[in-house]
């Protein structure tokens, strides 16, 4: 009968032990998350750019469209465009259409260096925007955000206009 009671206290100790460990390691989650959260809510200043001509090309159904601007820097040194984001596409990409051997493709760019006092044109056939995974429906005339990312963390949201095929 010892040996069952001893058994038995073996065992829930082991399970409270279980327990308080897992308690201590989702606490500390939470507080690394808040952290996380507190980083990433914190402003950064605007970067020195501005954009024009953002637009959208409209594409049917779930095909991916594209996004187009001129961006200009004001920065007296180089900034670094590394990536975008939306509330109305899953995915946004930078992508280069690029021709080799007279075939033409897209591919992935990780970043667009934008030299002081200048501008780079985002357009067909160059560097665009490839928006994917519609999370809501996107119509020729309305405006969609997209939100331009910098490697220096700042950030800064864009009302592009929706176009038809011909609007590119």
């Amino acid at each position: 009968m010892r040996r069952i009671l001893f058994g038995v206290l073996v065992l829930v100790s082991g399970i409270v032990a279980a327990q308080t460990a897992q308690t201590a390691q989702t606490a500390q989650t939470a507080q690394t998350a808040q952290t996380t959260q507190t980083a990433q809510t914190t402003q950064t200043a605007p970067p020195p750019v501005t954009v024009s001509q953002a637009r959208v090309r409209w594409l049917p159904g779930d095909l991916p469209m594209a996004g187009y601007f001129e961006i200009t820097s004001h920065a007296t040194r180089p900034l670094r465009l590394v990536g975008a984001t939306s509330p109305a596409f899953g995915m946004v990409m930078l992508h280069r259409s690029v021709e080799e051997a007279g075939v033409s493709h897209m591919e992935h760019v990780d970043g667009v260096t934008l030299d002081p006092a200048r501008s780079v044109m985002f357009a067909p056939g160059g560097y665009h925007l490839m928006l994917m995974q519609r999370r809501q429906d996107v119509h020729a005339g309305q405006e969609v955000p997209i939100t331009l990312r910098f490697s220096d963390g700042a950030t800064l949201t864009v009302r592009f206009r929706v176009a038809g095929v011909e609007g590119q």
